[in-house]
């Protein structure tokens, strides 16, 4: 598995809660701050994308905090580990 990274914002609860579970979880993760980078937030848009936090990895995505969806990143990072 390539890198998985959370894309966040400040001040953001949800960002805190997803990355709280990656680290309960062991996930290792790359942070990466959307007000910093305005031109990602765009293309998260269009590809369909409208709440932080988002996450990728390996063509794996998905945005908001949904722990079905982290629990499933897990098992794909642990199984190719």
């Amino acid at each position: 598995m390539k890198t998985v990274i959370l894309y966040s914002t400040p001040n953001c609860m949800a960002c805190r809660a997803v990355a709280r579970a990656f680290d309960k979880k062991g996930i290792v993760y790359d942070t990466i701050n959307l007000e910093q980078h305005p031109d990602l937030i765009d293309q998260f848009k269009e590809l369909g994308h409208m709440q932080a936090p988002i996450v990728t990895a390996d063509g794996f995505n998905f945005s908001g905090y949904r722990p079905a969806k982290i629990e499933q990143l897990a098992n794909m990072v642990f199984k190719n580990a």
